[in-house]
């Protein structure tokens, strides 16, 4: 008679080779995902490109470029963990849009404190009208190593 009962450990040694393996296969996608830099959600490579630009001292700082004189209406986009343009020039009683186009939450916020968009996901915009004359750097407070300046005249 042949006897029944458990099984034994095959079953959990069989168990233990498929969770290694799945583990390895999602690492391998995880490391090619990583190094090419695509995430299917925009620009998310490592240090240096992309998202951990900003956190890693990578940021760009457009702050000193030459002005880009504005309307009474303008927009700056915070794109590729950057606010461009990152030097802009708008009247008094001028309004500028700020728009959001990373898959990270950014901000445009003041140094001075004086005005903040608060944090916008991607697609999402904040207007800000302006209507006394100043100079004021700005930064994003997720990021921040992302800084643009912004003069009003």
């Amino acid at each position: 008679m042949r006897r029944m009962g458990t099984p034994g450990m095959l079953p959990l040694a069989i168990a233990a080779v498929l969770a290694v393996g799945a583990l390895l296969s999602m690492a391998a996608m995880a490391t090619y995902a990583m190094t090419r830099g695509d995430w299917g959600v925009g620009n998310w490579g490592m240090m240096g490109n992309g998202h951990m630009r900003g956190m890693m001292g990578g940021g760009t700082n457009t702050s000193n470029a030459t002005a880009s004189v504005g309307t009474k209406s303008e927009a700056v986009a915070m794109r590729d963990f950057a606010f461009t343009p990152g030097n802009l020039q708008v009247p008094v009683g001028a309004t500028v849009t700020f728009t959001n186009y990373d898959a990270a939450p950014h901000t445009a916020t003041a140094q001075d404190g004086s005005w903040d968009t608060g944090l916008l996901n991607k697609g999402e915009s904040k207007a800000i009208t302006f209507d006394k004359t100043g100079d004021f750097e700005y930064y994003c407070t997720v990021h921040p190593a992302m800084i643009a300046r912004l003069t009003v005249r």
